[in-house]
């Protein structure tokens, strides 16, 4: 019986599918070429102006978590730093700095859900104390969402994740209580809050494919963001152009150096987001790109039409490509990088405390402390 190993069966099928994969990319160019253009003039894709001076204060807020194997098992460290630069005339400096971390043990419930969400109250946190402390800041960037989705509502079986949930929601709620007239566009010269992620590339296309005629179909749009409905009969004809195309790709090929998406509502859905009481407030975003071989960033904000317009939505995005920095492949404001170069000691003390805690335990050190402050007690 003839055999065929492992190598030279790739070999064979790349050399078969090599032609029908290019010419099946090949096309996918084509047709993105001829859509852009369509995204441009309807107002769904926009070009920002980059200044040549800038001034600019803002502060980064960069959250990490991680996960270390204890007595069977786990124990977790998680920690938020804020970092504040001042930019003048080009000219970068640090202004300060601030954190906060928690470590502890954690059972494997939900594990990662329960860590983003300590994540998220210590990012509100940096943000508070900010706030509080009176230092000025154009603009506030968090990584983390500005509000809990859908995905992160615990099982009703899940007691632990459900309890760090309603304490997570219980301190945005009060946070937007106490700050949301400090803020922008509550506040015209308040800080900007941003959340910065990577995430609903399919937002811009799946509105695209919306019967924009329609009060229904534009909906999603912030219509204060320009958007051209004269040209709404070119955009129905597009559909058959985008269904071969992934929204990744497509999304890559409309987005070019300094440009960003119109913005949309985040909520149209408003039962997926919670706190609903902050939520029906509003919350728009809006994805951007510095560069073209940038990452694709989706920008998260507070509020509504007609506070947010095209003039204050190029302003913010203008700022967060200016501090756009590449780190290891992926794009990232430079705050929110030198942020992330501090974390990057979060593992060596989760292993630091690890070993604290097998010592603490195997000297019994713990109860005897214990002991001894009871035993004073009589």
């Amino acid at each position: 019986m003839k055999t065929t190993n492992l190598a030279q069966s790739l070999a064979i099928d790349s050399q078969l599918r090599l032609p029908g994969s290019a010419g099946r990319l090949l096309k996918q160019i084509r047709d993105i070429e001829q859509v852009a253009p369509l995204f441009r003039d309807a107002g769904l894709v926009k070009a920002v102006h980059k200044p040549s001076l800038v001034n600019l204060n803002v502060s980064g807020i960069s959250t990490r978590s991680c996960l270390d194997k204890a007595l069977g098992g786990f124990i977790y460290a998680s920690a938020a730093v804020r970092t504040d630069l001042i930019i003048d005339e080009n000219k970068v400096s640090t202004r300060g700095s601030d954190s906060i971390s928690e470590l502890d043990d954690i059972d494997f419930e939900a594990q990662r859900k329960r860590l983003d969400l300590i994540e998220i109250r210590q990012g509100y946190a940096l943000v508070e104390k900010l706030i509080e402390s009176g230092e000025t800041s154009d603009l506030i960037l968090l990584d983390t969402p500005l509000f809990l989705a859908r995905d992160m509502v615990p099982l009703d079986r899940n007691l632990r994740h459900k309890a760090e949930y309603d304490k997570t929601k219980s301190a945005i709620e009060k946070f937007w209580a106490a700050n949301r007239e400090k803020l922008f566009p509550w506040n015209k010269n308040g800080p900007v809050l941003v959340s910065i992620l990577a995430e609903r590339y399919s937002a811009i296309v799946s509105i695209a494919k919306q019967d924009l005629r329609t009060t229904e179909g534009r909906k999603h749009l912030l219509l204060s963001d320009g958007f051209n409905d004269t040209k709404n009969e070119q955009l129905e004809k597009i559909e058959s152009s985008l269904s071969g195309i992934g929204d990744l790709r497509f999304i890559n090929g409309i987005l070019g150096n300094f440009s960003r998406t119109i913005g949309f509502r985040m909520t149209e859905n408003r039962s997926r987001m919670e706190p609903s009481s902050e939520v029906d407030l509003g919350v728009i975003g809006f994805h951007f790109r510095s560069a073209r071989g940038g990452q694709i960033k989706l920008a998260q904000l507070a509020g509504d039409e007609p506070d947010w317009d095209t003039e204050h939505l190029n302003d913010v995005a203008c700022r967060l490509m200016l501090l756009d920095m590449q780190n290891r492949s992926k794009t990232m404001p430079l705050p929110q990088i030198l942020g992330y170069q501090q974390l990057e000691i979060l593992p060596k003390f989760t292993e630091y405390y690890r070993k604290g805690l097998h010592g603490a335990l195997r000297d019994n050190e713990v109860e005897t402390t214990w002991l001894a402050g009871l035993e004073e007690g009589f």
